[in-house]
């Protein structure tokens, strides 16, 4: 397993870039259709970092393949600021291979890969299918999500909470030891996770012998989305080892900036913050308000 590296302190959410807002469909509907153009995402990309971004947060959105040759075109984003992939968009495969069937979706995945690399990757999909060597095949489906980072300073891809969650609920132990082994392996960056339950996960990996994770999960002065409840969130954090990237920290909106990050500069073990911004004046009030309550900002 490849050496954990610190989580950048300020860390730019996709959400608004892609349309997620937990609160108004209406507002998320017109945050995509502005950012239907890649170049106004940069804007706002370029502008956090120059306020004290040092990563970004990007799903495997179909989105994020002209966002990421954008960044790379830049000497400045590219060196200077840390991806953090979070994958799979489950969403993609659902809605695409309901539209053209599963077989087409691959195919689009594969566009532009070069002939050597789409060669390596149906061997290891064939080998799989004649073996029932499950885990090859998701490496294969894991290896064509991160194809569009590959250029990219990518530093720890974490795995969306609908999966993580899932394989803690059956208890697959063998689940999270290939994701920390073969993350690295195949991105040479740390393997991480997203959970919407930090209790019950710290307390697997506790059990399990596994090494300090870096988690992304919502903590908020509100409670919101933290389960079971924000005291035993608190709690596990204070108890286990771990690296926490806190999102959801202005409970969509609820919370202002001041109070948000004062209330989380005094958790133990929240290393970094993800924030959604989609204005200018957002980032100058957030980010002031994260650079003077949290001590790594």
């Amino acid at each position: 397993m490849s050496a954990p590296r610190p989580v950048a302190p300020i860390v730019l959410g996709h959400n608004a870039f892609f349309g997620v807002d937990h609160l108004s469909a209406q507002r998320g509907g017109e945050r995509e259709a502005y950012f239907s153009d890649p170049s106004r995402v940069l804007e706002i990309v370029e502008a956090a970092h120059a306020a004290g971004a040092g990563g970004m947060m990007m799903s495997t959105h179909e989105r994020a393949v002209p966002i990421c040759d954008l960044i790379a075109r830049s000497g400045r984003l590219r060196d200077g600021l840390r991806i953090y992939p979070l994958l799979p968009y489950a969403q993609k495969y659902v809605t695409r291979s309901n539209e053209v069937g599963m077989i087409n979706v691959v195919l689009e995945m594969l566009s532009g890969t070069s002939l050597m690399g789409k060669l390596s990757l149906l061997w290891q999909g064939s080998k799989a299918a004649l073996t029932k060597d499950v885990n090859a095949v998701i490496s294969a489906v894991m290896q064509l999500e991160l194809k569009p980072f590959r250029q990219l300073d990518t530093h720890a891809v974490f795995l969306h909470d609908t999966l993580t969650d899932l394989a803690l609920a059956l208890g697959l132990r063998d689940v999270f030891e290939f994701y920390l082994t073969e993350i690295p392996r195949i991105a040479d960056a740390e393997a991480a996770f997203a959970t919407k339950n930090l209790p019950h996960f710290l307390a697997a990996f506790s059990e399990w012998g596994f090494p300090r994770p870096l988690v992304m999960t919502h903590f908020n002065r509100a409670g919101y989305h933290m389960n079971p409840d924000r005291a035993q969130c608190e709690q596990a954090v204070a108890a286990h080892p771990v690296s926490v990237l806190a999102m959801g920290s202005l409970a969509s909106g609820y919370l202002a900036p001041d109070e948000a990050y004062a209330y989380l500069g005094g958790i133990r073990n929240i290393d970094g913050v993800v924030v959604g911004v989609s204005r200018r004046s957002h980032i100058d009030e957030t980010f002031a308000a994260i650079k003077k309550h949290m001590s790594r900002a």
